[in-house]
């Protein structure tokens, strides 16, 4: 009895010593890549990512998207859905490390703005989208997550460092004038959208934006004014909304009611680009969408006349016009940048285990 308790005890020591000998340190690096480090912390930001963009590309390859999906029974690329998450989370970090490889290489520094940038769109996603509601539970930090959304606009400064103005391949200012105005327009826009009205509800808004119609044909009121009037505004609303604002200096179009509309595949996308792109510049139009669905009351303007335009969607077209030739360089460097994974650190965290927030 007495020699069973001293073998009972002496398997409790031992438990005992490999629990202190194999916990997980603080800032444990679990993956190196170029040299650059990532904590345990980092590597979880990365697989959450990969995860919500796993979940994404199963969604997008459904044909019914009512019916609840079981993501662990799916294939992603040939790939069982977990086996698919825990490699992309490498793929994100390798690519993380080659571009802050390429900068630190190239002397480019993150500007104050960019960094302002991206710390505002960590604390939106954060705190704004919910994704702090997320990653949190999961073991990622607020400033974990503001430093991979900061490393991950080390694309964009490469990027501009190469096709920018004055970059290494510059794309000539022609091209980048032809490309914008092929696939951006401006109009001022009202836009109403039926769910469930009645037929003699719908017949009394077109009623209504025919009278908006005839108004700014005929001049007799400005958009502003008929904005305003189908949006109930009034001038205090307006005047308040200006002196909240007024400390912010920041470049506006000419025409604050204008929105950009995009051909295909430009991320401004509109439904109805081709219908109005055709329109002469201050042509007025009512455009009854497809299938009865509602109507667009349009005033189409000339995004040539505001330099604000040229100068906002500068990059977006100059991706549009480079992205192809700049994702087939990168992946090259990207099978390059082999990770050094620490399998102690990284096996511990398990796909299936990353927890969901429930909103019930």
């Amino acid at each position: 009895m007495k020699l069973t308790k001293k073998l009972i005890a002496l398997v409790i020591v031992c438990v005992m010593a490999l629990a202190i000998t194999g916990c997980h340190k603080q800032n444990e690096i679990a993956v190196t890549v170029n040299g650059y480090e990532f904590t345990s912390g980092y590597y979880m930001c990365a697989l959450v990512n990969a995860y919500l963009e796993g979940q994404s590309a199963v969604y997008e390859s459904k044909e019914d998207t009512t019916s609840e999906i079981n993501y662990f029974k799916e294939k992603i690329d040939d790939k069982e859905f977990s086996v698919w998450v825990k490699d992309r989370a490498i793929d994100l970090l390798e690519e993380i490390g080659t571009y802050k490889k390429l900068c630190d290489d190239k002397k480019i520094k993150i500007d104050d703005e960019t960094k302002a940038n991206a710390e505002n769109t960590a604390y939106y996603m954060w705190s704004m989208y919910g994704y702090g509601a997320l990653f949190e539970p999961n073991g990622v930090s607020y400033e974990t997550y503001k430093k991979f959304t900061l490393d991950s606009y080390c694309q964009t400064l490469y990027f501009e460092h190469l096709y920018g103005e004055k970059g290494e391949k510059e794309i000539a200012a022609a091209d980048v004038e032809k490309k914008l105005y092929d696939n951006f327009i401006i109009a001022d826009l009202i836009d109403v959208t039926f769910s469930e009205e009645t037929a003699e509800k719908k017949a009394e808004t077109k009623t209504k934006l025919e009278g908006y119609l005839n108004d700014l044909t005929s001049k007799k009121k400005t958009f502003e004014e008929v904005y305003k009037l189908h949006n109930n505004i009034t001038e205090e609303e307006k005047e308040e909304e200006k002196t909240e604002n007024e400390d912010v200096e920041i470049l506006e179009p000419l025409d604050e009611y204008a929105q950009i509309l995009g051909a295909k595949d430009s991320g401004y996308d509109h439904d109805y680009f081709s219908d109005i792109n055709k329109m002469a510049t201050n042509e007025v139009k009512l455009i009854t969408k497809k299938d009865n669905a509602g109507y667009l009351l349009v005033v189409k303007k000339d995004i040539k006349a505001d330099p604000y335009y040229r100068d906002s969607l500068d990059m977006t077209v100059r991706h549009l016009l480079k992205d192809a030739d700049f994702e087939k360089d990168m992946e090259k460097l990207f099978k390059e940048a082999k990770a050094d994974i620490n399998s102690y650190a990284v096996d511990r965290f398990k796909v299936k285990n990353i927890k969901e927030p429930s909103y019930s």
